[in-house]
């Protein structure tokens, strides 16, 4: 007859194998290199592996490639989060009519991409890479309204311009780290 303490070891001896195996296989951390390699694919590479490297979140916990997305949707709805905090007290200065309009279309735009970062973060946090990929880019798209606005006639440079720059590069990161675990 099989002892309590062996039955045991047969139940958990292969699921400590298969754990050991799963860590190796799946939750492999990232390095400087593979960062850099990552953001040698993004549109500013200096910029994408100093925001990340920047972040402390980067490599805790996992620190592999799914970590990385949320940390990256993390970044993104951060900085999103700044610029919807500030938008008010820039429409308070604003007396021309055309710039106050185009203000207020910029924070709805900007509240809508926070909405929008916010359910990509519960796609990544499903795994569903190609969703916030999509979610990511919609939200781009929206900021993007934001800024051409501002090429219209009357012809005007942004308050938020240096910020929405810093968004959109926030966001391509993003967006490539899913490329990177879709296989895209």
């Amino acid at each position: 007859m099989a002892s309590p303490i062996n039955c045991l070891s047969i139940l958990v001896i292969p699921l400590l194998v298969t754990s050991l195996f799963y860590q190796v296989s799946v939750g492999q951390k990232l390095t400087d290199d593979d960062l850099r390699s990552l953001c040698q694919k993004t549109t500013d590479s200096d910029f994408c592996f100093s925001t990340l490297k920047a972040d402390p979140r980067t490599f805790l916990a996992a620190g592999d490639l799914h970590h990385l997305g949320l940390v990256s949707i993390a970044i993104v709805i951060d900085t999103v989060q700044v610029e919807v905090d500030e938008i008010p007290y820039i429409l308070r200065k604003l007396g021309d009519r055309v710039d106050r309009s185009r203000m207020e279309n910029c924070q709805y735009d900007y509240n809508n991409a926070l909405k929008i970062m916010r359910d990509a973060s519960g796609s990544v946090g499903q795994k569903n890479y190609n969703g916030a990929k999509s979610l990511t880019i919609n939200a781009t798209n929206g900021l993007a309204t934001c800024d051409n606005s501002y090429k219209e006639p009357p012809v005007r440079t942004s308050p938020i311009v240096d910020a929405l720059t810093k968004v959109l590069k926030k966001c391509n990161i993003a967006v490539v780290v899913f490329n990177a675990l879709t296989g895209t």
